[in-house]
């Protein structure tokens, strides 16, 4: 078998993304071949050539459809398109995402309002986890999940914008205050 044959193998049977060293292991390639087999997939795999893809998401590569072939596929599978997440999830896995992870009630905290229903809404769609507590007899900490990340594009949180670009320093400050519970009356 060719390198590039078993890759692909591992790949095509995987539902999460499969990082370079599992790769490595489960074939018995050298890091250089995995490597060289990673290329070749991803040039048979072109968004121009294939219907299939292959992306580099969550620390890991997955052979997925092709974008284009969206439509097709959802008729296929008789499946609608999830509905979008609306302006209140979007900053919830924001304040997350960038702050995290945090309880929910720093999460509303930040927000200004309560965020418990968009929480519970997040983590029924696999975009939050709870990742243990804050302390013993805490809440629960949340934090955005490999899923969010896949969603996203992204390999890592590495991959968004840094806050600091996006945010002033005194909004941040005050960001900060509201997570803590000490600012605005908290």
């Amino acid at each position: 078998m060719r390198p590039a044959h078993l890759v692909e193998a591992v790949l095509f049977s995987s539902a999460r993304p499969v990082s370079r060293k599992t790769l490595a292991s489960c074939t018995g390639l050298s890091a250089e071949e995995v490597e060289s087999a990673l290329s070749e997939l991803a040039e048979r795999y072109s968004p121009e050539r294939s219907g299939v893809v292959l992306r580099e998401v969550a620390g890991g590569w997955q052979l997925a459809t092709n974008p284009s072939c969206a439509t097709a596929v959802e008729r296929f599978r008789g499946e609608a398109r999830p509905a979008p997440l609306s302006t209140a999830a979007h900053e919830v896995l924001t304040c997350v995402l960038y702050l995290g992870p945090l309880t929910r009630g720093a999460i509303s905290r930040v927000r200004g309002v309560n965020s418990d229903a968009v929480v519970r809404n997040l983590l029924e769609r696999g975009l939050l986890v709870e990742k243990g507590a804050s302390g013993e007899g805490q809440a629960a900490l949340l934090d955005v999940t490999e899923e969010f990340l896949i969603s996203a594009g992204a390999s890592s949180r590495g991959d968004f914008p840094p806050l600091e670009s996006l945010v002033r320093e005194e909004e941040l400050d005050q960001v900060r205050e509201r997570v803590l519970g000490r600012g605005e009356g908290g």
